[in-house]
């Protein structure tokens, strides 16, 4: 039998990947056989997460090997993929992000990849994802590194800069495979409601192109059997921005009236925003500004405590899992795999499966630079990613996509250097901050706020 894989998890107890990679091991005929090393560098979150893969291992009769440590190093060597998925007290952070911008006018829905909020989470986590990468480079020098931490852009793009000799790629799941295009067909009546797979006859008539810097990326072309139906969807949107209205919108600053933000959007671009959460929070137009009022309103700011309450809500249901209270035979009832997983799958068992993955651009894109960092569909093997064609970005999402990416290199550039001037120059650049002494304020307010997880050099 070939060998199966080595996976190392660097961020076990992870928000969104801990249990699905765990599901995915333990389910898929290509992993099953592999090695699992999970770690965490919390001695508790990690004991949890090791007790789940036990039970779960155990219920599933899969031959994979678990070990677990609260250093990698302990098992990094001859890894095959290591997945980043960590972060240090995130909704705190970017609460804190949130409220000190916000003092200055400017306010972030999510917090976590542009604005203020996105360019500090990268100064809090880059320096240990470079770290990881060095170590990466030492003990497992034919590893896939895989990034799975927000602002996803900025830390695939510090990977590629500034760590040429590990093979890197960057992850979102807003563009999970097959799940989106499935969830597109089904909006656009093409399939049921009621889908739950995508068949391949319909699936191959599908011409869909979304591109962009992730959490900015457009729906440019959407054709089936050769009919345009761009023209369709907009009408879909249509339909559930008047049924937002009709409901009592949503409290939480990220889905709150997204439907209404992205018929805007696409009316005003002639492209849909796919990940609408967070794009609404990319433009100005939202930001309170002017004379006229903004429509359909300013967002609000992201909520530091919901998130913190999801978080702690879905951690008490992991422990429920892995200390027996809840059947483990929900666990895998109700699971699902991951991206990450997903396309790691695809990769050492040849399956030949595109998946959107951020990655530089390599001409996909014609009118942007071929190493720019975009989210693309690309085909995948062990040899890694490799952009399709995609469409010219129409004007305006061209020079959105361009003060983009300017702000995230220079974000990069910023977080390696600790350069106060770069950081200046990151935050006047963002789409989002309009006054230079606002930025000054903001830079040196949060540097001091967040002192304890920041690199000293800044200080």
């Amino acid at each position: 039998m070939p060998r199966s894989p080595k996976i190392v998890v660097l961020g076990a107890g992870s928000y969104f990947f801990g249990k699905p990679v765990i599901y995915n091991m333990m389910t898929s005929p290509i992993l099953r056989n592999g090695t699992l090393a999970l770690v965490d560098t919390d001695p508790a979150v990690l004991a949890t997460m090791m007790r789940l893969a036990e039970r779960a291992k155990a219920h599933s009769g899969a031959p994979v090997e678990l070990t677990g440590s609260v250093n990698r190093l302990d098992v990094l060597e001859d890894a095959d993929f290591v997945v980043l998925s960590f972060s240090y007290r995130n909704a705190h952070y970017r609460e804190i992000d949130t409220r000190i911008s916000r003092k200055y006018g400017v306010t972030m829905c999510s917090s976590d990849t542009i604005g203020p909020g996105g360019i500090f989470r990268a100064l809090r986590e880059l320096p240990e994802i470079l770290q990881v990468a060095e170590d990466v480079k030492r003990h497992a020098p034919n590893a896939w590194l895989i990034n799975f931490i927000n602002p996803t852009a900025v830390n695939g793009i510090a990977l590629m800069r500034h760590a040429p000799e590990v093979k890197s790629f960057a992850l979102c799941d807003g563009l999970h495979e097959p799940y989106i295009r499935l969830l597109y067909l089904k909006q656009l009546g093409i399939l049921p409601p009621e889908a739950t797979v995508l068949p391949p006859e319909i699936d191959e008539k599908f011409d869909l192109v979304i591109s962009g810097v992730n959490h900015c990326t457009w729906m440019l072309r959407c054709r089936y059997d050769g009919r345009d139906c761009l023209p369709a969807f907009h009408e879909f949107i249509r339909r559930e921005a008047a049924r937002e209205y009709e409901s009592r919108p949503s409290d939480k600053a990220k889905p709150r009236l997204n439907m209404n933000y992205a018929l805007e959007l696409f009316d005003l671009y002639g492209a849909f925003p796919t990940a609408v959460s967070h794009t609404k929070e990319y433009v100005p137009f939202y930001q309170g500004c002017g004379v006229t009022p903004n429509t359909p309103e300013p967002i609000i700011p992201f909520d530091g405590y919901n998130r913190a309450d999801e978080m702690a809500e879905a951690w008490a249901a992991t422990e429920a899992l892995a200390d027996g209270k809840t059947p483990i035979e929900q666990f895998f009832e109700t699971g699902h795999g991951d991206h990450a997983t997903d396309i790691i799958e695809s990769m050492w068992g040849k399956l030949g499966k595109p998946f959107y993955i951020n990655t530089a651009n390599r001409g996909a894109v014609p009118n942007l630079p071929d190493d720019a960092f975009l989210e693309l569909r690309c085909d995948l093997d062990l040899e890694g990613p490799k952009p399709r064609p995609a469409c010219a970005l129409p004007r305006g999402i061209l020079g959105l996509t361009g003060q983009v990416l300017d702000t995230h290199e220079l974000t990069v550039e910023a977080a390696v250097h600790c350069d106060r001037r770069l950081l200046l120059r990151a935050l006047a650049t963002d789409p989002i901050v309009n006054n230079l002494g606002d930025a000054r304020a903001i830079m040196n307010e949060l540097l001091e706020a967040e002192k304890e997880h920041l690199d000293p050099r800044w200080f």
